[in-house]
């Protein structure tokens, strides 16, 4: 969503500058209504801009790991009788990511000002997740801080743990695939070069070099002619496809296309709805209303097609129409868990069943990630070799063909 640099006067008579993140103006006017503050200016960043800051490799950061440690050093701070600002100023002190310690002195110096902490957590943007905020504004209306924070944390180390899971069954696939593509890349760059002029002298008027033969020769002619085009062209498509990857609408084309991909698809869209899961029900656990929690767990799912559709859910939901009937309607969620999802709104359960559907899903992705990876590997072996015992052979074959003749001949 759109970025606005905004300066807003606070009930105090205060005037502070904050960057607020809004859908359209009127969004930005609500946002600022609800956070008590008076509208003086605003001015929305560019969209390019933050495009390529979201991009760059060195844009400040808080690791997720970095932000768990965080929030159970505060948990337990809290829960030993510190006020808040005390334990921010020892969690300050201890930090070494100057990022996220000026962040923190920021939120500590707008809690001294009179903000709220969710409201102070909120202004960072989108250095933090936007449920963080959700939660706190929970625990702050019902005086229950240090066990929402618990509960966040809960829920966070069983999302990282899928998200390791994911990730951990697609690494060895990647670095066989990566060696592959280095290989073959040695042996077109360096190799087949070496063997050109022999080539040609070898297929003189009596001898025709085979066709895969001829073929990695004007492959390799191509690559060392254009290497450096091939370089630069290739880093700039990359560049080029990273920037338009973090559009909206690229975002959305790519995540589509993520839940297509054979096999793996079925994984992405089970850790989504995994996160929609436990996401949806730890802001329903904290007490905030359900199209409150639709809307921010919207902005919190890692794939841009179930946050389109999940924002649409709540538009259904503002309407009257029952949770688990929105849902369904999207085509994104199976019908175990719509039905799961209807139990817990006919019973009142629905933060347990959300809970029971995530337990569910982690259980189905780590199954369909073990099958993943005894399938994965022998069909990249088998495709590592013939891919480059097919170079090879292509490299090797004019000499055997030719050592063949030679001894026909005697």
């Amino acid at each position: 969503m759109p970025e606005y640099a905004v300066r807003v006067g606070t009930s105090g008579g205060q005037v502070m500058e904050q960057t607020i993140t809004a859908a359209d103006d009127a969004a930005l006017r609500r946002e600022c209504e609800r956070r008590e503050l008076y509208l003086i200016s605003a001015s929305r960043k560019s969209d390019l801009a933050r495009i390529l800051r979201d991009a760059s490799p060195f844009r400040p950061r808080v690791s997720a790991r970095e932000f768990l440690f965080f929030n159970q050093e505060l948990a337990a701070l809290l829960k030993a009788g510190l006020p808040i600002l005390s334990s921010l100023e020892i969690l300050i002190e201890r930090k070494k990511n100057p990022t996220f310690r000026k962040a923190l002195s920021d939120i500590r110096d707008r809690i001294k000002a009179g903000e709220s902490l969710s409201d102070s957590f909120r202004a960072q943007g989108a250095l933090f997740p936007s449920i963080y905020a959700a939660a706190l504004a929970s625990g702050e209306r019902s005086g229950e801080i240090p066990s929402v924070l618990r509960r966040y944390i809960s829920e966070t180390k069983k999302l990282m743990a899928v998200r390791r899971k994911v990730m951990s069954a697609l690494i060895y696939p990647a670095v066989l695939i990566s060696l592959m593509v280095v290989l073959v890349f040695i042996l077109i760059y360096f190799v087949v070069p070496a063997f050109t002029d022999f080539f040609t002298q070898l297929g003189g008027p009596g001898m025709q070099l085979p066709l895969p033969t001829r073929i990695l020769i004007g492959l390799a002619d191509f690559v060392t002619s254009y290497g450096l085009v091939l370089l630069f062209g290739g880093l700039a498509a990359s560049i080029g496809y990273s920037l338009w990857k973090r559009t909206p609408a690229g975002r959305l084309v790519v995540d589509r296309l993520k839940l297509k991909v054979p096999i793996l698809g079925s994984v992405w869209g089970a850790y989504a709805v995994n996160q929609f899961s436990r996401t949806l029900g730890t802001l329903v656990a904290g007490g905030i209303p359900l199209v409150t929690s639709l809307e921010i767990t919207s902005g919190a799912l890692g794939n841009a097609l179930y946050s389109r559709e999940v924002e649409r859910v709540a538009a259904r939901v503002r309407e009257g129409q029952p949770l688990w009937e929105s849902l369904e309607k999207t085509g994104l969620f199976s019908g175990m868990s719509a039905e799961m999802i209807k139990v817990g709104e006919s019973t009142g359960s629905l933060e347990e069943m959300l809970g029971s559907v995530a337990e569910f899903l982690d259980e189905e992705i780590d199954t369909a990630l073990t099958r993943i990876v005894t399938l994965i590997e022998p069909i990249i072996l088998i495709f590592m070799a013939v891919v480059v015992g097919g170079t090879l052979l292509a490299i090797y074959y004019p000499l055997l063909q030719a050592y063949g003749g030679q001894m026909g001949a005697l």
